[in-house]
């Protein structure tokens, strides 16, 4: 079966930007370099630095600069790319273009080839003009196209026909926002995209239902070429595909890197898991089944010492049409709500 995979698959390692919504997007120095040495071994294409343009309350990795990945990745020999999130440039009342060049102050081509654009599918169209700036700008643009899981066939087509419209963008990726999908679906959604548009396809995965992995191999074998995985799997909610089992499955990687790899992962990332409990559970499986933000369980668990069961009870009495966004006045209610 993993035949049907091709042999150039990207892998683009994202723990510094999605294991963020752990720890504030700051990581202890020694961290931070034995990450960069421990990628320049593996088979990854390119790395995800953090975001950009994220207040001072955020930590260092919220808010990357040029001169900040020259300083924390100088010896990197991959690519690294930021991500922007498409609703702080939408959000703002200045023209795209002057918006676009605020929120990336401090930031230009060259350590850092690439920026990501997080954009709900909703709002793919409204985004044309970001993508064209960062591309006349001179980035390479990636589009993580958000929530896609819970689009509709005539949504999905809608999208389609947008990205057919747009030259500016060179990776689609769809993203399991919610850590809902089922391999079927990864399936079903990476083919109809990767027969009809120009830009390579990615997927990046969650892990609410524990699919992660299998979803990420399944995109591969759809067509995708371009796979996101993070180290121990940190990443908001449930978390991520982790590296040290995805890049042994889909690559040759010597039985000593793998060993490096996975040292790695317990030396700086077990001790996190430890004390920010990401991974699938029963909480992450309710909220990735019925489209429930992720970040509704994290910061639940984050307020005190609630059960999973405790958990999927609040869950369960959030309106349907407030499941998707997440909201702290929301978090509020849900936290206040009786235990019994």
């Amino acid at each position: 079966m993993l035949k049907t995979i091709p042999d150039e698959v990207n892998f683009l390692d994202c723990t510094l930007r999605d294991g963020g919504y752990y720890t504030n997007w700051d990581f202890a120095p020694e961290l931070v370099s034995d990450y960069i040495a421990t990628i320049n071994t593996l088979p990854v294409r390119m790395i995800e630095l953090g975001l950009v343009g994220k207040p001072e309350s955020h930590g260092y990795f919220a808010s990357v600069t040029s001169s900040k990945a020259e300083q924390v990745a100088a010896g990197l020999v991959v690519d690294a790319c930021v991500m922007i999130d498409a609703k702080d440039v939408l959000a703002s009342e200045l023209p795209i273009a002057l918006a676009v060049t605020r929120l990336t102050e401090g930031l230009e081509p060259g350590h850092i080839t690439t920026v990501r654009v997080a954009a709900h599918y909703s709002n793919l169209a409204a985004c044309r003009n970001i993508f064209g700036e960062l591309s006349h700008t001179g980035f390479r643009v990636f589009v993580n196209l958000m929530q896609i899981d819970a689009a509709n066939a005539a949504e999905v087509e809608m999208c389609l026909k947008e990205v057919t419209r747009v030259d500016t963008i060179d990776v689609l990726y769809i993203a399991d926002s919610f850590g809902s999908m089922k391999p079927t679906r990864v399936q079903e959604l990476i083919g109809r995209f990767a027969g009809r548009i120009e830009p390579d396809i990615g997927f990046h995965g969650h892990d609410n239902r524990g699919y992660a992995l299998v979803n990420s191999v399944a995109a591969a074998m759809a067509g995708a070429t371009w796979i996101d995985c993070t180290m121990g799997g940190m990443g908001r909610g449930a978390g991520n595909t982790a590296s040290e089992q995805l890049l042994p499955l889909l690559t040759h990687l010597e039985a000593s890197k793998e060993r490096a790899l996975l040292e790695h992962v317990l030396r700086h990332f077990d001790p996190l898991r430890k004390r920010y409990g990401w991974g699938s559970s029963a909480a992450y499986q309710y909220a990735g089944s019925n489209f429930i933000h992720p970040s509704y369980v994290q910061k639940l668990r984050e307020g005190g010492p609630l059960s999973d069961a405790a958990i999927i009870r609040r869950l369960a009495d959030l309106p349907a049409d407030e499941r998707i966004s997440f909201a702290n006045d929301k978090l509020s209610a849900l936290m206040a709500q009786d235990t019994a």
